[in-house]
């Protein structure tokens, strides 16, 4: 915990102070493993202003929240709209093929105070769309199903992470990780990792923590604990699992994708030069399975990044 700890604080200084590779974890790369930091590949580019939520439903097909709609995206980067929204924000599949999408809402928090108009669609790839979530939560942001069909939503407005059941009432999970934005749950269900966006909203400052929470059933065992801290300017956003536990996290102030080993605590700079480093979901389908595809909420393109490792399971 104290190596943790150490390592936390000297890369918080060292991106702080700019250094673009500061030498964490930077060993030889494992046979099958690309020597890091990766350049990125750009998949989509000059179509969307800004995009953000991103998914592969359960049929392999990629879709991506860009330009306040939801977008099915080709291997060759081209692109169909499925469907109208309010904001575009997190994505997440559920049953074989559909996506659950966050949406803000008419309003938002950031703009208008709060407010508990947000949603959460179910839509099909036909575009077909149902209000699984109308109302009762503000800004709903990133979304994770469960093993038995319920969802964790966030709202990184507020400290809140909700819970939905059948009757689509959110419901506290926890507040205990305040601004929380992507959530990871681990393979065996035993940790929540949480990504804090804001350490405040007014005056706004954002932070770069990433806890772990620890789980017993499925309710919250214990406070929470900060696993790794990349500096308030990173502006956490997404997160996502590889098949060995670790963790991808997205800073967006920084432009970069981090890799955070939670046991050894082992942080690698994945990819930089990446504005706005939104959401991420690793390859299914026809794309690369051991590639990450990456949004981005200042420029709107999407990337891919290779990372030769697949992506964990993910309940449906």
């Amino acid at each position: 915990m104290i190596e943790s700890r150490t390592r936390s604080l000297f890369l918080s200084l060292a991106v702080a102070l700019g250094w673009p590779s500061i030498g964490l974890s930077q060993e030889a790369a494992p046979d099958g493993e690309p020597d890091f930091p990766v350049e990125a590949g750009i998949l989509v580019d000059g179509v969307f202003q800004r995009c953000e939520g991103i998914a592969f439903n359960g049929e392999g097909s990629l879709y991506v929240a860009g330009n306040a709609a939801l977008w099915r995206v080709e291997t060759t980067g081209e692109v169909t709209k499925i469907a109208d929204m309010y904001s575009n924000l997190g994505l997440a599949p559920i049953g074989d093929r559909d996506i659950l999408m966050a949406d803000f809402g008419p309003t938002n928090r950031f703009n208008l105070g709060p407010n508990s108009d947000g949603i959460v669609w179910r839509v099909t790839p036909e575009g077909d769309t149902t209000r699984v979530v109308d109302g009762g939560i503000g800004d709903p942001n990133f979304v994770m199903v469960l093993a038995d069909g319920s969802f964790l939503v966030t709202d990184d407005a507020t400290d809140e992470i909700l819970w939905v059941g059948e009757d689509g009432q959110p419901r506290l999970f926890t507040d205990a990780v305040g601004h929380p934005n992507g959530i990871a749950l681990s393979s065996d269900g035993s940790t929540l990792y949480v990504a804090q966006i804001f350490e405040s909203l007014r005056p706004t400052v954002t932070s770069g923590k990433v806890w772990a929470v620890s789980l017993e059933e499925g309710d919250l065992a214990a406070l929470p604990e900060l696993l790794v801290d990349l500096g308030d300017a990173a502006a956490n956003d997404g997160l996502a699992l590889d098949e060995h536990g670790r963790l991808y996290v997205a800073a967006n102030g920084f432009g970069q994708v981090w890799r955070v080993d939670p046991v050894s605590g082992e942080t690698v700079l994945i990819a930089e030069d990446m504005p706005g480093a939104a959401s991420i979901a690793f390859g299914q389908g026809a794309f690369d399975h051991e590639a990450i595809y990456v949004t981005s909420t200042r420029t709107g393109k999407v990337w891919e990044v290779e990372v030769g490792a697949k992506g964990a399971p993910l309940h449906r």
